[in-house]
């Protein structure tokens, strides 16, 4: 069955400007409630969250492209998700002159995919401690994250090319995390050469960013275009490191895999390295989410309870 799609075209000021008719059966809201308002308020009736309000006008500003999966509620109270993509679009010059938001019903299948999740079996190593401090074999202390990481991109030995960029966005005054930070440095050592390595001898960079995060909501990330919704989180609060390269993206079959809380079969290189961090995550009673697309790179999400 063809996928009925909500188109919506605003300028550059962020007024949407028109709209199709599929607009109101995909969001559940009248075209007259997007005309000639601003995008920004259009996606805060929906319950849409500040941040990701903001992460989307930021790439329309930048004439980047931006692709989000959005959890809405429609006028009469139904949850619906959502896929979006915005494009910029240029005048003569060059210059961005207005956008164009493409919007589609993913409701099914995400509801399929949390269900097919939540019916996987799940390999008991890797399941997710409640209290950290029962985990066997870990010499945990409490630590703030940003400082942390920090050190370890300082003290990083490996080689990086000189057409490799490195980007810290770090936040300040987390909460406390308890870690191990000699095994955790290690992950994330491992992780970080990854990531220069899938750049190779290309023009790229390696983002490194922290913050909080929280169980149910969109994940905004200040630099990879593509939002997540973390779900299915033991705790309601985490503290995150993000990694994100512009290299060469993860095959879709390890995110996969690892999505649905498997280890890859005969997992080498990156990911084993991936699936490796994921269980250490898990003994501290975090996780790790991963993302990785062609012409966005792969995105590295580590979560700490805090």
């Amino acid at each position: 069955m063809k996928r009925e799609k909500a188109i919506a075209v605003g300028n550059r000021a962020g007024i949407v400007e028109w709209a199709n008719a599929a607009w109101s059966r995909v969001t559940g809201y009248a075209v007259e409630d997007a005309v000639a308002k601003p995008i920004a308020d259009v996606l805060g009736l929906a319950g849409i969250d500040r941040d990701v309000i903001d992460f989307v006008q930021l790439r329309f500003e930048r004439g980047e492209p931006c692709e989000i999966e959005l959890p809405i509620e429609t006028p009469d109270g139904e949850p619906r998700h959502i896929h979006v993509c915005v494009e910029s679009l240029r005048d003569r010059h060059g210059e961005v002159s207005h956008f164009a938001a493409i919007a589609w019903d993913v409701t099914d299948e995400r509801v399929g995919h949390e269900a097919a999740q939540a019916a996987a079996p799940r390999p008991q190593v890797l399941e997710p401690r409640d209290d950290p401090d029962e985990a066997p074999g870990l010499d945990l202390e409490s630590a703030d994250l940003s400082g942390f990481v920090s050190e370890v991109v300082a003290h990083r030995s490996g080689a990086r090319p000189l057409r490799t960029a490195f980007d810290l966005d770090l936040a300040e005054a987390l909460p406390p995390v308890k870690l191990d930070r000699a095994r955790l440095a290690a992950t994330l050592t491992g992780l970080l050469d990854d990531a220069v390595d899938a750049i190779g001898s290309e023009w790229g960079t390696v983002s490194i960013s922290t913050g909080l995060a929280h169980n149910d909501a969109v994940f905004v990330s200040p630099t990879y275009p593509r939002n997540c919704l973390l779900r299915g989180l033991s705790n309601a609060r985490y503290a995150y490191a993000e990694i994100h390269d512009t290299g060469l993206p993860v095959d879709r079959t390890v995110v996969d895999v690892l999505s649905a809380h498997e280890r890859p079969e005969t997992a080498v290189g990156r990911a084993a390295r991936l699936a490796a961090a994921r269980t250490l995550l898990r003994a501290h009673g975090g996780e790790l989410r991963l993302d990785a697309d062609p012409g966005f790179g792969t995105r590295v999400i580590l979560l700490l309870p805090c």
